[in-house]
């Protein structure tokens, strides 16, 4: 007996022994570097619910309300988007089927793009329709397609939903327009909400649909021009997608996703009374996430949006060629020749008419010289500075960028007369996003 708990001592001691050059090993071996997610501090009480994900950690950096259900109108469409690429995955229809347009589809009502009964489309330009403009009626006709009728594809969209896990989610329709009784409205919560957001992502050619602030589709020869309600894909280049969404009830709602040097980020917003108050407060949290990565800010687009020197002051002449009108010049031509705007070459020269005469010397003035280099900001604001197009309008330019005022485009370019501004002029334009 005491040989035995001598012995059993024994191996005991010897396992031990063992054991601890295995640990310092492990302590010793080169350490996989762990990512930390970022930290923020969210004033949120603009919004009714919503979250902050960030993908890399699989975390939820910042929420309100994250499981409780709310309306949420056209993120349905974000729905019918995964089912209609799920069928296309599996066989039963693919991106050039055609669909005719039926009656019902263009009487759906709320925000249409168009579609007139009997023309036909592809599922791919249905989709687009659907997912950049949030066109009900493209929506209504894919879910009546792949279901039949739309209150069976509403119920294929449910059965979806529980499938991939989203328990406070229920569809009533495939537009996200508001029932006739508005407690069976389209509902979810932002935790259901990410994980159709996730689901999204494994699926690139979704997600490519998303991520264009504007396109254009075909039906019977005539062209149909899209536009992305979610303006923060026009303004910056690491946003790249999902849905945007407003009924009454819901509000305005987005769902959007960024990707900054591969650092994923989701962040959703229900319940915002003010859609430029929803597009600032989401470009803010992904911006706060990113500076407290030490990533910096959103980057502002650069393809169509270089910045460029400013002048000291817009309200001057500035330096100018000057043009001889020949025999069969026209002023049309001479604007085309020069690269500006009919409407400017008449601005410059004061003329009232079109009528010129051989000989009659007309001012066109020279673009500012380009420098190619970044635009520092500070969090909270982005600064853009913008070469003036042919064409170009003061209240062109402030749509193009989250609407910012023409009078505020003026007072901060010291623009006298919104005439003043020539093809070539650069603009400075402050966006504040939080």
């Amino acid at each position: 007996m005491h040989f035995s708990i001598f012995f059993l001592t024994f191996v005991l001691l010897c396992f031990q022994g063992h054991a601890a050059p295995a640990a310092q090993f492990d302590k010793s071996s080169t350490p996989t570097l762990a990512l930390s997610s970022p930290k923020v501090q969210i004033q949120d009480h603009a919004v009714r619910a919503g979250l902050l994900y960030d993908l890399s950690t699989d975390t939820v950096v910042w929420n309100k309300n994250m499981h409780q259900a709310y309306p949420i109108a056209s993120l349905t469409k974000m729905m019918v988007g995964l089912l209609a690429v799920e069928d296309i995955h599996a066989g039963k229809i693919s991106w050039n089927t055609i669909i005719q347009v039926t009656p019902d589809a263009t009487r759906v009502g709320g925000f249409m793009v168009g579609l007139t009964s009997g023309s036909s489309l592809s599922v791919a330009h249905l989709l687009k329709a659907a997912l950049i403009s949030s066109g009900n009626d493209a929506a209504y006709l894919l879910a009546k397609f792949l279901g039949g009728t739309e209150r069976k594809f509403a119920h294929r969209m449910n059965r979806r939903a529980q499938q991939l896990g989203m328990k406070s989610t229920r569809f009533s329709n495939a537009t996200g327009m508001p029932a006739p009784n508005s407690r069976n409205d389209n509902h979810s919560s932002p935790s259901d909400l990410l994980i159709l957001c996730k689901e999204i992502l494994k699926h690139d050619e979704l997600l490519r649909i998303t991520r264009m602030s504007e396109s254009s589709i075909s039906q019977g020869g005539k062209i149909i021009r899209l536009r992305n309600h979610n303006r923060l894909l026009s303004i910056y280049e690491d946003v790249d997608g999902f849905k945007t969404g407003f009924t009454n009830n819901a509000k305005f709602c987005l769902a959007a996703t960024s990707n900054k040097n591969g650092r994923r980020i989701i962040a959703i917003a229900l319940g915002v009374d003010c859609k430029h108050v929803r597009n600032k407060f989401i470009a803010n949290i992904l911006s706060q996430s990113y500076v407290a990565l030490g990533m910096g800010s959103l980057q502002p687009k650069t393809a169509s949006t270089i910045a460029y020197k400013p002048k000291a002051s817009h309200s001057g002449p500035g330096a100018s060629t000057i043009h001889q009108v020949k025999k069969r010049d026209t002023l049309y031509g001479i604007a085309k020749l020069h690269g500006c705007s009919l409407a400017q070459l008449k601005s410059w020269n004061r003329l009232q008419g079109n009528k010129i005469k051989p000989g009659q010397k007309l001012h066109i003035y020279k673009k500012t010289r380009a420098i190619h280099a970044s635009v520092s900001q500070p969090v909270g604001s982005t600064v853009i500075y913008y070469k003036v197009q042919p064409g170009d309008t003061l209240w062109a330019i402030s749509q193009k960028y989250n609407k910012v005022s023409v009078d505020r485009l003026m007072r901060l370019n010291r623009i006298k007369r919104a005439s003043d501004l020539k093809t070539g002029d650069t603009v400075k334009i402050v966006l504040d996003i939080g």
